[in-house]
């Protein structure tokens, strides 16, 4: 019978100038899936800016959804009654009959431009002339339910027009008055961790009156509860995930494209609002810059250890 040969491990001794420098590259090359926080950040401007990116990228899309239909409705009630398309300076609708509101007629038609209200175009052509009326001129410069009709405007809209449902709004007043006008003050010293969290619950109450779609609902307030989250791991400075840091820095250079357009060399309320998203923006592509410089070094190292390895095995091998 054959003798039963001895099954030895194959040797994989790596030289000791290569062990060294797999070592130094395993300390030096850091995880590079999850990265912090910067530490200057202030957690009081982390909470105002987790509240300023659901409000404008969450809350104010489902609100121009939902305030489309409402007023769409009441602009053809009145455009059949009022005949508001054919208004002149001579006969128009001044008041809203059941609130008894004032329309402003400079909010709409370029009017604002003219000083004679005499040379007023009064004429309500669309469902977005007529929700302009409800505003306040600095408020209405839509020209559309599109990204130009930010949550000031909608939250006003809902406000003002008593065709919404009583509990949508008196949220909205609560939203605009306890968050959307604060955030827009840029006073950071009210964003305390009660207020942070009195504003996901605030958002998410609202949410659950528009009355969606079960499925519509739980998406939002599933994007709430994700950036809520997200928000207070930003804050502790638990390490946030490559793809989470992206989003966060997109959604802030979006906020900060919209708060360019409300700002005016008069304007010092938003030229602030600007500076701090800048700061915010400026600091994330800081860190997502340190995290694919990672990411390319430990790719390296990656392959150069596999070759190793490789080298190593056949030298095994061959011995």
């Amino acid at each position: 019978m054959t003798e039963q040969t001895e099954l030895r491990p194959l040797k994989r001794s790596i030289p000791p100038d290569l062990q060294e420098r797999v070592e130094d590259i395993q300390i030096k090359v850091p995880r590079t899936t999850v990265i912090g926080p910067p530490d200057d950040l202030d957690d009081r401007k982390r909470r105002w800016l987790i509240v300023g990116i659901c409000l404008h990228s969450i809350i104010s899309p489902v609100l121009r959804t939902y305030v489309v239909p409402v007023v769409t409705k009441l602009c053809y009630s009145l455009t059949s009654r009022n005949n508001i398309h054919k208004q002149t300076d001579i006969s128009y609708l001044k008041k809203y009959p059941p609130t008894n509101t004032t329309l402003n007629y400079q909010a709409i038609n370029s009017n604002k431009t003219k000083r004679n209200k005499a040379k007023y175009d009064y004429r309500v052509r669309s469902a977005v002339d007529l929700s302009r009326l409800f505003l306040h001129t600095h408020m209405a410069h839509f020209t559309a339910f599109d990204d130009s009709c930010d949550s000031s405007a909608l939250l006003g809209i809902i406000i003002n027009i008593d065709r919404f449902p009583k509990d949508v709004q008196h949220d909205a007043g609560q939203i605009r008055y306890t968050i959307r006008n604060p955030w827009a003050h840029c006073d950071f010293s009210e964003w305390d961790a009660v207020k942070y969290a009195d504003s996901f619950q605030l958002m998410g109450q609202l949410v659950q009156h528009l009355c969606l779609s079960n499925r519509e609902e739980h998406r939002i307030l599933g994007e709430l509860n994700k950036w809520a989250t997200n928000g207070q791991n930003f804050l502790s400075g638990t390490p946030l995930g490559l793809e989470i840091v992206d989003e966060m820095r997109q959604q802030i250079h979006v906020l900060s494209e919209y708060v360019q357009t409300l700002c005016t060399d008069a304007d010092s309320q938003f030229i602030k609002v600007q500076k701090e998203l800048r700061e915010f923006e400026n600091g994330l592509m800081e860190v997502l810059e340190r995290i694919r410089n990672l990411e390319n070094v430990g790719e390296k190292s990656v392959r150069y250890i596999k070759q190793i390895v490789s080298l190593s095995f056949n030298q095994g091998i061959s011995n």
